[in-house]
């Protein structure tokens, strides 16, 4: 089997992760504090969001296969699944509760590595774009910091489409 197909479970199982979050929004009701306006429409679009530019993201490194933005858009989307994952094991143990996304995130985690292993091995992607990893170290942080408070970088993805949400409604109403 050709090692560049493997690359398609990462945006299945991301898209499933995505899923597992479906009603998030009780979660952060529940557990944090400063809330934006999020809604369960604004959720679901961030969750359809990502999901569809993982697709997409996957596509586009298909076409480009043993180039540099095929190295680049896999890496950093197996960077961005990491820091992810990562937030979802934080947030478990700091508010001592189960943090929706957690198993299909482990899960996740692990076929993104083994994935990444299979590219690595068979010389698809260079360890150096790993390196991407490090813009990652501030918001890392942030999660580790911040308990019961929605970190910045996340409150800016909530704010963003709870805009697109009332820019839709907006749009339907005229």
């Amino acid at each position: 089997m050709n090692p560049i197909n493997f690359i398609w479970a990462i945006p299945i199982l991301f898209s499933l992760h995505e899923l597992e979050e479906w009603n998030i929004l009780d979660w952060y009701k529940k557990f944090y504090r400063n809330l934006p306006g999020s809604t369960e429409f604004s959720i679901h679009l961030h969750i359809i969001f990502f999901s569809i530019t993982g697709f997409l993201l996957t596509y586009i490194a298909y076409l480009f296969h043993n180039t540099f933005l095929f190295s680049l858009i896999i890496s950093f989307f197996s960077c961005f699944i990491l820091f992810n994952i990562f937030q979802h094991i934080v947030w478990t143990l700091q508010l001592k509760s189960y943090s929706p996304g957690l198993i299909s995130g482990i899960i996740l985690l692990i076929v993104t590595v083994l994935v990444n292993i299979i590219l690595i091995s068979n010389g698809m992607i260079q360890i150096i774009y790993y390196a991407l990893l490090s813009i990652f170290i501030l918001p890392a942080i942030n999660t580790i910091k911040i308990k019961n408070e929605m970190t910045p970088e996340i409150r800016r993805v909530h704010i963003f489409f709870i805009r697109l949400e009332n820019l839709l409604r907006s749009k339907s109403r005229n």
